[in-house]
């Protein structure tokens, strides 16, 4: 029954992230743990966010290896299992790319911070290294990250989108909501500042 209603809860998520925004087409992945089988749930390959059903929550062991379902499990299951092995308290990642957020990826920046609302919740949003997608490799440099800074919530992927972990799916899903809308305003706040040089900070306040 519980692993029902993680199906249910996860076909929820994926859609509020397709029509949050928060991806394109058929891109970003999103998994939560089944602990009494010690295993996941992931959407499996090739179907947008915005059209996952039920049917698409593939049961996935720890190895890897799919329990129960039919198809293929996301490219990016390999982060996803190296996050859970890394972090025991997570229960639910959320990848996406959202487009904001991205920028600060490609250029290698970790996450800017303008609000205290996200110093509080996010705290530091650090980058990912850059590898080909579904790649080994990708997956070695997304686990480190969590695994090197393990407080975080979330994570930058350079090249490439976001990575949100947290409690539960809705949980990362706000993460991941809450860093794109950062990035957003960290943006707005760059584009201010370049745009009235002249202006002392104490004028720009008034």
């Amino acid at each position: 029954m519980k692993e029902e209603l993680l199906k249910k809860e996860l076909v929820h998520i994926s859609h509020k992230v397709y029509s949050r925004g928060l991806t394109q087409a058929t891109g970003g992945n999103i998994s939560v743990r089944v602990p009494e089988r010690d295993a996941i749930l992931i959407k499996r390959s090739g179907i947008s966010l915005g059209e996952v059903t039920k049917e698409d929550a593939l049961l996935l062991s720890m190895d890897g290896e799919v329990l129960e379902g039919y198809g293929t499990p996301s490219k990016e299951y390999r982060f996803h299992l190296g996050i859970y092995r890394t972090r025991p308290d997570v229960q639910a990642v959320v990848h996406c790319h959202p487009n904001y957020a991205i920028g600060f990826a490609c250029l290698g920046i970790e996450l800017p911070l303008p609000t205290v609302t996200a110093q509080k919740i996010l705290g530091h949003v650090p980058v990912a290294e850059a590898a080909p997608s579904g790649s080994e490799e990708l997956a070695y440099f997304v686990t480190e990250v969590f695994e090197k800074y393990p407080g975080i919530k979330a994570a930058l992927m350079k090249d490439h989108g976001i990575c949100t972990v947290g409690p539960s799916l809705e949980a990362a899903y706000n993460i991941a909501t809450l860093v794109e809308d950062t990035a957003n305003q960290a943006f707005i706040k760059m584009q201010i500042q370049a745009s009235l040089p002249q202006l002392s900070k104490k004028e720009v306040m008034k």
